[in-house]
């Protein structure tokens, strides 16, 4: 099939468009954070640059980060989804399915063949987005999501006890049922 020059020029704008949108939105929390945090790092006596994780499993320095800020959105999940890379290599088992709970979401990657579940581009909230990203799966609750009683019925989350205080079965004054305290 052969496009005509139009459309071939117009082709993935919509997926380019989502990305430049979701990056002028949050870029400007990441350059402050990160600038914020460099400074205070400096001032701390940190002397080599900063490193921040990458979507698609990599790093980038923080100023590099500054510039393509969306290529830092969902890079927590991906650190958990790295370690189970490396826990691939070290125990030479090529195949592993890797989970990281979290206190709000219980996160689900694969290791095919020694290497991270890949995709060329990812969605959030349903927006498509044009970057490289490890493939994570959501599949439930953190430890910290409070679990309460609706309609009948039990909730848990997407309300987290946080880290202070936390689970009640951590004893720093947290009173509500978590996902962790059900798993102890």
């Amino acid at each position: 099939v052969s496009l005509s020059h139009e459309a071939a020029k117009e082709w993935r704008e919509y997926e380019r468009t989502s990305s430049a949108v979701i990056e002028s939105y949050t870029g400007p929390v990441v350059r402050q954070y990160l600038s914020r945090l460099e400074e205070e790092l400096r001032q701390g006596g940190l002397a080599v640059p900063l490193h921040v994780m990458q979507s698609s499993g990599g790093v980038l320095t923080a100023r590099s980060a500054r510039r393509r800020p969306l290529q830092t959105l969902l890079s927590g999940p991906v650190g958990g989804a790295m370690g189970s890379h490396e826990l691939a290599r070290v125990t030479e088992r090529p195949n592993l399915i890797g989970v990281d709970m979290g206190g709000t979401s219980f996160d689900v990657s694969l290791i095919v063949d020694g290497e991270p579940d890949v995709a060329a581009e990812a969605r959030l909230e349903g927006l498509p987005m044009l970057m490289s990203v490890v493939n994570i799966h959501t599949v439930g609750a953190g430890g910290g999501s409070v679990a309460y009683a609706e309609a009948g019925g039990l909730r848990v989350g997407p309300r987290s006890a946080g880290a202070s205080p936390g689970p009640a079965c951590y004893g720093r004054g947290g009173t509500e049922p978590t996902v962790t305290d059900a798993n102890l």
